[in-house]
């Protein structure tokens, strides 16, 4: 070992070396190839501005057994701050490549010394109020005499996604100045990649593989800098990802529980009501007390977003996927190589947090079955009152009573759901061991035993009544209806906006389904039994028990989602009567208007008495509404500014298969289920959300697109009843024009344009 240079390998122990040379060394102990190295201790830096020339001297004799005369040399800088935690550092230190001789490495050396004072980098330590003091390491480097070089990321380092990003490029990266190839692997497999094939597959893969035992071994996401000679992969640096802490809005997850076109008192009300209640179930899983119910969602062109940062983070602390959420949900495809539980050190703090947690949701479905009869009753008489109230401070109070009472179900409508998406993950995961697949499964008794909440098969019995009548009986027929409506008039074409008219104010067109549509016999059942199923007695326990607890919580799913839609909907009693005072004190022109009014600006109208006009602000958000009502709106937002709208042309078409089959028909887009009437018998329903309202429309389609939804989404799940194919979650589907001919492929999500409108 020289006085100031020192050779990294596995056994390199030097304090002094910084950072980059640091991480060089970890790669080497984890047998990562890396060319061969050195580094200059930062007390050289620290000698030389004493004694400049004794440095160049000593330098100069350590590096004459070092340095080849026909071999090139990267020369970097490796401080003590860099590819820290919270700082990188990048671009603020000079490197130099291509370096040829003793003397010339040993100037590149002393230049990097000198970029360690630059005005440049005192700038940078100021705007990033950083006071450390500097000390400069220095790698010197072997030259990878690069077929192919580049970066990859073990992590998205933009939206935290789980997904490996690697970019190639011809020679040497750092001289290449075109766009390079780009790929993104997701849990083992590929959702993008270029279609160049110059590059070997097999050295992007070998990438993708290595990138991700590096980033399992440091405990951290990494991005790395990799050259290729044609033979040997040489990994040059790594570092720690660091990210900026800003919001990721995604409207994966809100194009299933909140879709459409939001107004301004329903965001507002949700925000406060669902939101109130994930920030005390994220506040009880991480300790966390900073996260508030604003934080946790969007209002982009007029349509809710979830921020998946706050979740995502949550969720990597207890040690899981940072997409947990949407994988419980079903929205995630999940690839050959999907994440794990993980224990590392953060996890096994909160881990007794976390089963206390677990141990409470455990209790969950004795509460829910002692608690629902008593619900029930309860949003009966207070829609009495509701409709009683003669004041406008007593409808005040109601609205207060109604974010009160709702507390525990809206708890109950995010556990419940979970629990079941959960089992049915679990049952589906265990049956394919068995190569079985859950989507084969006969699960009917489950609609069954869920009959007393589902619209759907209420209706599917009236057309059934009435549709094979030469003549129907009037007073039966409005007796029929009445009933239906006593039942599931609440329900509308989407439960969690209450905007949105509920049947019961749309009777007419409850009854033109009943009178209009035809409801054909379901195709003969060819799916296998549960009890059928040919599995090992070590496996059958397991899966018994996994089977048993889906059938229990799917049923729970739909009485939770007939309880939360009832209370739910007493909201739109409460701000239509409200509606009206605002009316006649002038206030607004029409009761329905009040929707276009967020909540803060109600509570200030009631509680003020003010009577301020709205009209030209309402307006106003009517034609911003109109102007967004039909762009395509991206997937994520970064920040809470919206984006500009970029109208990009999908030339193909992919989501989630839920329910197995091909079919090939003309497509038929309908934004509500007043549009019935479009539907044509075997036609391709495209649907923009999933919710209970759109069933009654299955009886027609012949397969099923939505652009929300997962494999427990309403749309799937009806779809498997018909026996008919269903892809979700495919986004621009509502972009495709009526009459368009269509392959849906109901086993790999792939959407097929066979014939365009006029061709």
């Amino acid at each position: 070992m020289g006085k100031y240079i020192v050779e990294l390998n596995e056994s390199c122990r030097s304090k002094s070396i910084g950072n980059k040379a640091k991480n060089l060394v970890f790669l080497m102990r984890n047998h990562v190839r890396v060319p061969r190295s050195w580094a200059c201790d930062w007390v050289a830096q620290e000698s030389f501005l004493l004694e400049e020339n004794e440095v160049h001297k000593q330098l100069a004799v350590e590096l004459k057994s070092i340095i080849q005369p026909d071999i090139l040399y990267a020369v970097r800088s490796s401080a003590n701050t860099e590819d820290g935690d919270l700082h990188s550092f990048a671009g603020q230190f000079k490197s130099f490549l291509n370096v040829q001789g003793i003397q010339n490495v040993i100037f590149a050396i002393t230049d990097v010394w000198t970029s360690s004072s630059s005005p440049t980098l005192l700038k940078y330590m100021a705007d990033n109020n950083i006071n450390q003091v500097i000390k400069m390491g220095v790698i010197i480097q072997e030259m990878v005499n690069a077929t192919y070089s580049g970066v990859s990321f073990s992590k998205n380092p933009l939206t935290g996604l789980s997904e490996v990003i690697v970019e190639a490029s011809p020679g040497l990266s750092e001289n290449y100045q075109g766009t390079p190839l780009r790929w993104v692997n997701k849990w083992g497999e590929w959702i993008d990649r270029p279609s160049s094939k110059d590059v070997p597959q097999d050295l992007i893969g070998e990438v993708v593989y290595k990138t991700k035992e590096v980033a399992k071994n440091y405990g951290y996401p990494v991005d790395i800098e990799w050259a290729y000679d044609g033979v040997q992969l040489y990994f040059l640096q790594v570092r720690k990802i660091t990210t900026v802490d800003v919001g990721i809005y995604s409207n994966r997850i809100s194009k299933e529980l909140l879709p459409g076109i939001i107004k301004p008192l329903v965001y507002s009300v949700n925000t406060s009501l669902i939101n109130h209640q994930w920030v005390n179930i994220l506040a009880r899983l991480s300790g966390t007390h900073s996260i508030t119910p604003e934080s946790l969602s969007g209002h982009f062109f007029y349509r809710a977003y979830f921020n998946m940062a706050t979740f995502g983070k949550v969720f990597e602390q207890l040690g899981m996927p940072y997409e947990s959420l949407e994988l419980m949900m079903g929205l995630e495809n999940e690839g050959s190589d999907k994440p794990k539980f993980h224990m590392g050190s953060k996890t096994f703090r909160l881990f007794p947090r976390f089963m206390l947690f677990f141990l409470s949701f455990l209790r969950i479905e004795n509460r829910f079955n002692k608690q629902l009869p008593k619900i029930i009753s309860d949003f009966r008489v207070s829609n009495k009152e509701i409709q009683e109230s003669t004041s406008l401070e007593q409808l005040w109070q109601q609205t207060q009573m109604i974010f009160e009472d709702m507390q525990p179900i809206v708890y109950f409508n995010i556990v419940l759901p979970l629990f079941a998406m959960m089992y049915n993950k679990m049952l589906a995961n265990q049956l394919k061991k068995s190569n079985i697949d859950i989507r084969n499964i006969d699960l009917s008794h489950i609609r069954n035993n869920a009959l007393q909440y589902s619209p759907h098969t209420a209706l599917h019995e009236l057309n059934q009544k009435y549709s094979i009548k030469d003549s129907i009986d009037q007073e039966e027929f409005e007796q029929d209806v009445l009933k239906f409506m006593d039942e599931f008039g609440h329900f509308s074409d989407s439960g969690n906006d209450f905007s949105s008219k509920p049947w019961r104010e749309v009777p007419q067109l409850i009854k033109r389904m009943i009178e209009t549509t035809k409801t054909e016999q379901i195709e003969k059942n060819d799916k296998v039994g549960y009890e059928q199923l040919q599995l090992t007695m070590s496996r059958r326990l397991l899966t018994d028990v996994l089977y048993r607890r889906t059938s229990r919580f799917a049923v729970h799913r739909e009485a939770i989602s007939y309880v939360y839609t009832y209370g739910y909907g007493r909201f739109r009693t409460c701000f239509i009567k409200l509606g009206e005072y605002f009316v006649n004190d002038d206030i607004i022109a029409r009761p329905e208007d009040i929707f276009y009014l967020y909540y803060d600006e109600v509570k200030n109208i009631v509680e003020s008495r003010l009577k301020t006009k709205m009209h030209s602000l309402i307006e106003d958000r009517k034609h911003q509404i109109s102007l967004v009502q039909d762009v395509r709106l991206p997937e994520l937002i970064f920040g809470n500014q919206q984006p500009p709208i970029i109208n990009e042309e999908l030339q193909e078409y992919r989501g989630i298969p839920t329910s197995l089959g091909t079919y090939t028909g003309e497509a038929r887009v309908l934004m509500g289920l007043s549009e019935f009437e479009k539907l044509k018998q075997g036609d391709i329903l495209i649907i923009p959300y999933s919710d209970v309202g759109w069933t009654p429309l299955f009886s027609k389609a012949r397969a099923v697109i939505s652009e929300s939804g997962g494999m427990l989404s309403h749309s799937s799940i009806i779809a498997r009843e018909y026996h008919i194919p269903a892809v979700v979650s495919v986004r621009g589907a509502c972009n495709i024009k009526d009459g368009t001919i269509l392959t849906v492929n109901g086993y790999t999500g792939q959407i097929e344009i066979v014939k365009k409108v006029g061709e």
